[in-house]
């Protein structure tokens, strides 16, 4: 799940198609998780797998508006502020997954443990002791947070040179190019000998087209294929019926169209202000790193019910898609919003005078385009 930045300028025009397409990903994450295999529960959809591709969208959201609303900022600033929208939820969060571990049994208090929760709050990539066999946070949704975060490393990089469209581009290109040789099958999780190794995974492009999909926009190159933002979902859920080989790769195609459809469409229509759906995209964040703590506790209670089959399947998926999305929004108007705003409000307080200079130096034939504060 991707976290964006908040528009600073009064000019600036909002991207409500990548808003609201963040709030339609988050979605589809959560409703993945709830059709995944799970002992004693009825599942006709464990093959269909197609809200995985919401991560997809994330990441390349994640290029877009970085480019578009970062690229002038400056190193300490942009890693600051990424630093304050992603991190003290998420690590409040892995805390509360910690908890529900030892709780359920799941681990076991020790040294491995705290060594999985430091890890994973620091964001580096390790082999599990909870979930054997795999390279996986203490907060299951954390795991793309990996990569977000290392994408973050690179731009700020780009930044420091001041060529982040070149530098980005090219450090994403070499190690996708390297994942060439050292990886040996799709999986994200299974098939590194050394954890960092998954930085090379094709993933990291998404990134990188999300960083050229915003170069495009800013310039005005898009061409007028809003089209493709309904061919995208319609190919997309074709991948997964079909259960086409190489979902990864096709995830991503189908990502990339949808994403471009809706970079057309801000181009080709005057997109409405929905009040509800740019509130699910405001709330993303919360939802998405939320959902699998709530998933987690309400599939134990929901197993003591008397019901089975399809009735146990379809009543289990309404309510606990109603629960995620209620506590991701209590955990974002209660938690994410106000401690996002004090900080973020304490921290540029001490960079005003240099994002003000900052600004000035942007082309006016280039204004910041931006979404709005988001929630994937």
């Amino acid at each position: 799940m991707t976290p964006a930045t908040a528009p600073d300028q009064k000019s600036s025009k909002q991207l409500l198609t990548i808003q609201y397409l963040r709030g339609v990903a988050s979605v589809m994450v959560v409703l993945h998780h709830i059709r995944n295999p799970w002992p004693n529960l009825y599942n006709p959809l464990e093959r269909f797998a197609m809200g995985e591709a919401g991560v997809d969208i994330f990441f390349i959201i994640s290029g877009v508006v970085m480019y578009v609303s970062s690229r002038i900022e400056t190193p300490a600033v942009f890693a600051g502020l990424r630093l304050i929208r992603v991190a003290p939820l998420y690590w409040i969060l892995t805390l509360c997954a910690a908890s529900l571990l030892l709780m359920s049994g799941g681990a076991k208090p020790g040294f491995a443990l705290a060594n999985d929760v430091m890890l994973s709050a620091m964001f580096i990539p390790h082999h599990s002791s909870i979930f054997a066999g795999t390279i996986w946070p203490v907060l299951n949704p954390g795991w793309t947070l990996y990569f977000e975060m290392f994408f973050y490393l690179i731009f700020t990089i780009g930044l420091f040179f001041r060529k982040p469209l070149l530098i980005s581009l090219g450090l994403i290109s070499l190690l996708v190019a390297l994942g060439l040789v050292v990886s040996t099958d799709e999986s994200i999780f299974h098939s590194y000998t050394h954890p960092l190794l998954m930085y090379t995974h094709p993933l990291m492009l998404e990134f990188a087209a999300g960083i050229v999909l915003g170069w495009l926009f800013l310039n005005g190159r898009i061409p007028n294929v809003w089209l493709l933002l309904p061919v995208g979902f319609v190919m997309l859920f074709a991948v997964h019926a079909l259960q086409l080989p190489h979902p990864y790769l096709l995830n991503g195609l189908c990502a990339a169209l949808i994403m471009v459809g809706a970079v057309a469409a801000e181009r080709s229509f005057k997109i409405r202000d929905i009040g509800w759906l740019r509130l699910l995209g405001d709330a993303s964040y919360s939802i998405y790193l939320t959902h699998a703590l709530t998933l987690f506790v309400f599939r134990r209670l929901f197993l003591r019910l008397p019901v089975e089959g399809m009735l146990q399947f379809a009543s289990f998926a309404i309510l606990a898609a109603t629960a995620s999305l209620v506590v991701g929004f209590v955990v974002y108007f209660k938690v994410e919003r106000p401690m996002t705003r004090w900080l973020r409000s304490r921290f540029l307080a001490v960079f005003a005078v240099e994002r003000e200079r900052a600004g000035r130096r942007l082309p006016e034939t280039t204004a910041a385009v931006t979404v709005a504060q988001p929630g994937k």
